[in-house]
């Protein structure tokens, strides 16, 4: 009789072993289990970037949602890991010309592209997209077509002498020559408004970079002599002589 119990209690206890999770078959929620599918790992929002260029090297800082992305300015700034939800971006600019925009931006592109362009004649800090807004056609799916070219417009005496004015208020000559070439750039001057602008300028060097730059954009080329009275020394007005004659 005692055999017999003790068989009986030694089957109970081993068809109790038998019987866990992991004892001999696999569960059928593990994932290795066969039919079943892998765990997949959780959803991850995907980060996107914006890139905020200069139009014509100016330089800024940038923040994003009151944060500082880079205190040293610069002519290209990478704002990384944006979530895709409204953002504030604030530009300031700090050469040419102090001034501050702030812009709300919603990511939609892995990488979002972004103009800053310091408009001397509003005398405003711009930001716009590089890129076709929701409703615009997308111009890579446009027909192609070569552009007509568009000349500049010819200055004016009161822009000239507007531009006059914000040179003037420049504290240096290279930020006074990056600010005189966007000027120029984008006009078609007079050898004399072109002279007038150059007086602006304090020490020869600066003038000499700008009468180069400013030859291509002169309306009488012919009297572009008239500029060389800005120059102190003959060895400066020799140089832009030269460069001029390279150019004819």
């Amino acid at each position: 009789m005692k055999k017999l119990l003790s068989l009986f209690l030694i089957c109970m206890m081993a068809s109790f072993v038998m019987a866990q999770p992991g004892s001999g078959r696999p569960h059928p929620n593990t994932p290795n289990s066969p039919g079943v599918p892998p765990q997949q790992p959780p959803h991850v929002a995907m980060q996107h970037s914006v890139v905020l260029m200069a139009a014509h090297d100016e330089e800024f800082q940038v923040y994003v949602d009151g944060n500082i992305v880079n205190k040293q300015p610069q002519n290209s700034v990478v704002v990384r890991n944006l979530s895709p939800q409204p953002h504030d971006i604030y530009v300031v600019l700090k050469r040419p010309a102090d001034k501050i925009t702030m812009i709300q931006i919603k990511p939609v592109a892995k990488v979002d592209n972004y103009q800053v362009a310091y408009d001397f004649r509003d005398n405003m800090l711009k930001v716009f997209p590089m890129r076709p807004q929701p409703g615009q056609p997308n111009q890579a799916h446009q027909p192609q077509h070569t552009p007509q070219p568009v000349a500049p417009p010819v200055c004016s005496p009161e822009e000239a002498e507007h531009m006059y004015s914000l040179l003037k208020k420049e504290s240096f000559d290279d930020n006074r020559l990056s600010l005189a070439k966007q000027m120029v750039s984008t006009h078609n001057m007079s050898a004399l408004q072109i002279k007038h602008l150059a007086e602006s300028f304090t020490f020869n060097n600066g003038k000499v970079d700008f009468l180069k730059y400013a030859y291509a954009y002169c309306v009488d080329p012919q009297n572009y002599y008239e500029c060389l009275d800005v120059l102190t020394f003959s060895s400066d007005k020799e140089e832009v002589l030269k460069f001029i004659q390279n150019k004819r």
